[in-house]
């Protein structure tokens, strides 16, 4: 039996939710597909604190144990490090979301701002924003092994982080000052400071 747990003010990190996407093998990475492709899913990374990675692990063994046939693998896990990754930077622990389209249009995670109304189509969540996140605790066994999928239903935008804005690729580049300082010539390529007489 599938559980629902709310976490509150975490860290969205490298969010995929806008639209699906499926790993690609010839780019080795995930790429954007349309909603019946072979294993489309939306994904999104969470940061969370040990205290909330505890609840959740406390959560998913409950929804685990309510679940579980008498053939399935037991699931125990020893430490927080069984469950989630570390995050090196901020020493918490990143929650891993996905959520399968199964071949199904329309079945997005949903989105809401921070006013409570839904985000607009084509909402893009950045990483490094602020939410408050429903989970779907979806306990499994599979090949003889079991564990709980943390399927993300829905998420509230608390504060959006700005998109990263991309380094100025001519900064350095002295082709493009010569251009600038060019643009201050007439069409004869002669300064327009030195032209001693109207034209």
């Amino acid at each position: 039996m599938n559980r629902e747990h709310k976490i509150y003010n975490v860290q969205a990190l490298y969010p995929r939710v806008n639209q699906p996407f499926h790993f690609d093998a010839a780019a080795n990475k995930s790429m954007p597909c349309s909603y019946d492709t072979p294993e489309a899913k939306y994904e999104c990374n969470f940061i969370i604190g040990e205290d909330q990675a505890k609840d959740v692990i406390k959560q998913s063994l409950e929804a685990f144990n309510m679940a579980k046939k008498p053939n399935w693998q037991a699931w125990a896990p020893k430490s927080i490090e069984d469950v989630f990754g570390a995050d090196p930077v901020s020493e918490k622990f990143i929650l891993k979301s996905v959520k399968k389209t199964y071949g199904e249009d329309g079945n997005a995670p949903k989105q809401y701002l921070a006013d409570g109304s839904i985000a607009p189509e084509g909402f893009m969540l950045t990483t490094g924003s602020i939410c408050h996140v429903v989970l779907t605790l979806a306990p499994w066994n599979y090949a003889g092994r079991s564990g709980v999928t943390f399927r993300l239903k829905a998420l509230k935008v608390v504060q959006l982080a700005d998109a990263p804005v991309a380094a100025d690729p001519f900064a350095n580049d002295d082709k493009a000052i010569i251009a600038e300082v060019a643009s201050n010539v007439d069409e004869f390529g002669v300064p327009n400071d030195d032209i001693p007489f109207g034209i």
